[in-house]
């Protein structure tokens, strides 16, 4: 085992926290250095000996002065107060260094945004092999991240028309993926009396679908096209995300609306899984208000999630929205 004096102070705890206490007097109070007893009393030292020569290792080392009680080295910066994506990025638990360093690029883009891998492995500083990597790992329902954080669709814009036998055909480039940042918090199935709108509520969805023709479809296929999106609707998919996915199908005048909502229903990748909350939902708290489950003040809730003021300890007032997306 190495000696004390062989080990750099950065690597030895009691070293960095008399440094910063020191630090912390020469800023607050640089008319009062800190007594010994002082540094004592703030690092957890009860041996007044063992603690000065924690002070000589800092002076031969360069930290501090000769005195004992002067920085040499700079403070490090800082970090700034991080708002928006950037905040949630970088407070997403669990991740590895390098994920949350990934993680940070597409957030400085915005909830939303368009970013290429070559574009991302360089604004990260990483190798484009190891962005895949952690770009695989964000992307979800792996071992390492089980739930997704950031959800990539593919983009493509049509360039020009490809003359094949005569019969010209639109030419699509594939551009640099979408992506969504994601909370990483699944929308658990309703349960109770949520249950019980969950008809009326799948009759309005098929409302609102633009290429849904109710005069091409009988009243049983009306009735069954109801209880396909209810069935998502029950396992805690949103109405106005059902909607969205359906009424951005290619096909908008289908020979069978019946037949082919089945179909986009049971092809779209996004519904194999549970409905994922986006990030901005979580973080800025764009969710239904609802009262604490424990102290019934107002609080935000999520779906699927029980709404508390203050994460795993209710307080007296109601909580910020962020707070309460915590629990």
């Amino acid at each position: 085992m190495a000696k004390h004096r062989d080990i750099p102070p950065g690597k030895c705890a009691s070293c960095t926290a008399i440094a910063q206490f020191v630090e912390r007097c020469a800023e607050e109070r640089p008319d009062s250095p800190p007594t010994n007893a002082e540094i004592c009393a703030a690092v957890g030292f009860a041996d007044e000996r063992a603690m000065r020569r924690h002070l000589a290792h800092l002076v031969q080392y360069g930290v501090l002065d000769i005195n004992r009680r002067t920085v040499l080295r700079p403070a490090p910066a800082r970090r700034p107060i991080l708002n928006g994506p950037l905040g949630w990025a970088a407070t997403v638990p669990g991740l590895h260094p390098t994920t949350t360093k990934a993680l940070m690029v597409p957030a400085s883009m915005g909830w939303h945004g368009q970013l290429s891998n070559e574009t991302w492995a360089k604004a990260a500083g990483l190798p484009i092999r190891t962005l895949r990597w952690h770009r695989s790992i964000l992307a979800g329902r792996t071992a390492k991240q089980p739930v997704p954080l950031i959800e990539f669709r593919r983009f493509y814009v049509e360039v020009g028309e490809n003359d094949w036998v005569n019969g010209k055909k639109p030419y699509h480039l594939r551009q640099a993926d979408r992506f969504t940042l994601l909370s990483g918090i699944e929308a658990a199935p309703l349960e109770g009396d949520a249950l019980d709108v969950v008809p009326e509520l799948a009759r309005a969805v098929l409302h609102q679908i633009r290429w849904f023709d109710y005069a091409m479809t009988s009243r049983a296929g009306i009735e069954f096209s109801a209880r396909e999106i209810a069935k998502y609707l029950a396992a805690g998919w949103p109405a106005h995300a059902l909607t969205a996915i359906l009424n951005a199908s290619a096909d908008r005048r289908p020979q069978s609306p019946r037949e082919y909502l089945t179909t986009v229903l049971d092809n779209e990748p996004r519904l194999k899984g549970a409905y994922v909350i986006p990030a901005q939902v979580q973080f800025e708290g764009m969710a239904r208000k609802g009262e604490c489950l424990l102290c019934h003040n107002p609080a935000w809730e999520l779906p699927g999630r029980t709404p508390l003021c203050g994460g795993d300890h209710c307080h007296e007032e109601p909580a910020t929205a962020t707070l309460a997306l915590t629990a």
